[in-house]
């Protein structure tokens, strides 16, 4: 939960990021190392990378209002409590999140974590039974997150954990029984949308034959949306640009590298995870890219990150409802 304190905080960030050009969001990538086995993603191959121990630097020189942790498994990395701290002291407010399979939760990490400054933790959850495992490579996954989340909601209430969950051809029966367990469970829920790009798997990708069916989840989605207040974070803008996406398999207009960019382990940047690195950061300005070519994906990071500017989205961005 955010205190009224953060909220003004938030704001204020808010208005100076609009006024700067700096983005919205940042993905720190702070380890390719997994220990998943995922077929669209090859990140489980790496063994060796560079990487930093104090990303202080590389959060003041960009400012973001958003901070998402991602992997790899960021849990992997054993500071991990340190860099949220190094990033929660950067500025008077940067939303801290984190993306994870899971695997490694428990009660004891996650209050490292929270007390560390972490304000919201986004576990990766893309079928509802054991077809999870299979699909990230994890035996026991399932009932790992099953037994694990609904009583880390019931031990830090006050606290934002939240399902990650990607929209593919393998689960369109079943998003919606994903979005009724976190409701279920005490904890909220946003959805991503399936791309080829990082390993040209065609596989997930939704068939022209099931577009009906995306059109149809998408609706039921946000009658959810707006019956479970809190509970689907993704917005209506988001979700209605998911049927468009997978008809054309595209969406204009990328604003990557400008609303949003991504850090390497390493301190590198790209306009996003899948394109190549085109800086240090220390090389970094708010205007170091020109307009996105690529049309390719509608991952949320972008999406949300593009969603209709105004206080209000800004404040559900950050986890904050009014």
């Amino acid at each position: 939960m955010i205190h009224p304190r953060q909220a003004l905080n938030g704001t204020l960030k808010y208005f100076y990021i609009k006024a700067t050009g700096r983005p919205k969001l940042l993905n720190l990538e702070i380890t390719k190392l997994c220990n998943a086995r995922c077929d669209f993603c090859d990140y489980w191959q790496t063994r060796h990378e560079e990487r930093l121990s104090d990303y202080t630097p590389v959060i003041k020189k960009i400012n973001p209002l958003v901070t998402v942790i991602t992997g790899g498994e960021p849990m992997i990395r054993k500071d991990l409590p340190d860099i949220v701290r190094q990033i929660k002291g950067c500025s008077i407010f940067i939303f801290t999140s984190m993306v994870t399979k899971g695997d490694f939760l428990n009660e004891e990490k996650t209050e490292e974590l929270f007390d560390a400054g972490m304000d919201q933790i986004a576990v990766s959850l893309d079928f509802p039974g054991e077809k999870h495992d299979t699909y990230r490579g994890i035996p026991g996954l399932w009932k790992k997150l099953s037994e694990t989340l609904p009583e880390l909601a019931e031990r830090f209430p006050d606290k934002s954990l939240v399902l990650n969950t990607i929209i593919m051809e393998d689960n369109l029966d079943e998003v919606v029984e994903i979005a009724k367990k976190a409701r279920e469970w005490g904890i909220a829920i946003s959805f991503s949308s399936y791309s080829v790009m990082k390993t040209n798997n065609e596989d997930h990708f939704v068939k022209k034959e099931a577009l009906s069916k995306v059109r149809d989840l998408v609706e039921e989605l946000i009658v959810l949306r707006r019956k479970w207040k809190g509970t689907i974070l993704s917005t209506e803008y988001y979700l209605r640009e998911i049927p468009g996406y997978f008809e054309r398999g595209s969406v204009p207009d990328c604003l990557a590298g400008i609303n949003q960019i991504h850090v390497t382990p390493s301190g590198h940047l790209k306009r996003c995870s899948e394109m190549p690195v085109a800086a240090h950061y220390s090389d970094y300005k708010p205007d170091l890219y020109g307009k996105t070519k690529c049309t390719s994906c509608w991952y949320s990071c972008r999406g949300e990150t593009q969603s209709p500017a105004n206080v209000k989205r800004a404040m559900e961005y950050m986890g904050i409802y009014i």
